[in-house]
């Protein structure tokens, strides 16, 4: 069935087509972050406080998702926090007391991580672990054995399904860094629980019972539909979160994207709109028409609210969607005015406005492959 504005608005098809329950899991990375900051509030990373490590490693073993929820924060904190970040999916081999180690996945079973835990330890690194206390994860912790290791336990509190732990993992990292009480952090972070309740508020937004034209996830999901996909974000942090929406779509809906920088996207919109739109199949004919072309591609400009007005001007004209943490569509009349200078950088304020983003994209894609179910 394709994605339009009847079948997203059609409420009691959406429940019975979602068996899965894809739109609660999507809905719940509030829920999630708001587990890390109850952890936050019951002192679980005292242990942290008067640490000044030599640097936070943060091993991700084989988990994609991982990765990227480390590149978001990483692009965010980087530069505005006074200890290196370094992310890897097995543990370096010059790890030593001197360090912080988050152990960060969904999967207990993934053999790196159960290393990297082990090795650590040995090597009386600080660890936190930031992934499921279970099977083999566990069996590496030691876990109700006597003597067993110390560490810090940030693993998730909610069973989620995994392809939706993207801001429970960011909330733990973002945990971890702030935790660090005697390291600098300017900017401060914004607080874990308000960043919760903002998620919450994008998950109510975006319910089933809102129609199309008030919701931006269905919107997403529409314009999305009959487009082959590329995303970009216009810095670091955006570009994390452009890569963890793309993602997503794949994941959930089984809806292939590109992730690409501007120079690339640009010149292959360019190419696209060059070759020709898609053809109406009744009159085609491929002995006097040529190769059919491919759906058409669309881009989509992962930003924040502040910066839209800059980059709405800077690509004017172009067929292109700008996504932010907006709840209301905008015409370039309406969008912030043009700043001082178009250089920007990530800082941690802008935490919020991406996770909003990645939530949103979540629950398009969830309404995506509802859509395009048999029921």
């Amino acid at each position: 069935m394709p994605v339009t504005i009847e079948v997203l608005d059609d409420t009691e098809f959406l429940h019975s087509a979602d068996r899965h329950g894809l739109l609660h899991a999507a809905a719940m990375a509030g829920a999630q972050v708001r587990a890390v900051a109850e952890a936050q509030a019951e002192g679980v990373l005292e242990p942290l406080a008067d640490l000044r490590p030599r640097a936070v490693v943060v091993v991700t073993g084989s988990s994609a998702l991982s990765v990227r929820a480390a590149a978001l924060v990483t692009a965010v904190f980087a530069a505005r926090i006074d200890v290196p970040i370094v992310v890897a999916p097995t543990l370096p081999g010059w790890i030593g007391p001197l360090d912080v180690v988050v152990v960060l996945g969904a999967d207990a079973g993934d053999p790196q991580l159960s290393d990297a835990l082990a090795r650590a330890a040995r090597r009386r690194a600080e660890v936190v672990v930031a992934a499921p206390l279970e099977g083999p994860l566990r069996e590496a912790a030691g876990v109700g054995r006597p003597g067993a290791m110390t560490f810090v336990d940030l693993s998730p509190r909610l069973p989620i399904d995994p392809r939706f732990v993207f801001a429970g993992q960011v909330a733990a990292l973002v945990a971890v860094l702030t935790g660090l009480t005697t390291v600098r952090l300017t900017p401060a972070a914004p607080a874990l629980a308000e960043v919760a309740e903002h998620l919450d508020a994008e998950a109510a937004a975006d319910h089933p019972g809102q129609e199309s034209f008030h919701n931006q996830a269905k919107l997403l999901a529409l314009r999305t539909a009959g487009h082959r996909l590329v995303w970009v974000g216009d810095t670091p942090g955006a570009a994390a979160v452009a890569a963890a929406v793309a993602a997503a779509f794949f994941d959930i809906a089984v809806r292939t994207g590109a992730v690409a920088d501007e120079p690339r996207a640009l010149a292959a919109l360019t190419a696209s709109t060059a070759s020709g739109g898609a053809v109406d199949s009744l009159f085609y004919d491929p002995e006097f028409d040529g190769p059919a072309p491919s759906e058409p591609l669309r881009g989509f400009w992962v930003s924040t609210a502040d910066r839209s007005g800059a980059l709405a001007r800077r690509l004017g004209g172009r067929e292109i969607d700008i996504v932010t943490e907006q709840t209301e569509e905008l015409g370039l009349d309406e969008l912030p005015p043009r700043g001082g200078a178009e250089t920007v950088v990530d800082t941690p304020a802008d935490l919020t406005a991406y996770l909003v983003v990645v939530v949103r994209a979540q629950l398009a894609a969830a309404y995506a492959a509802l859509a395009e179910a048999d029921v």
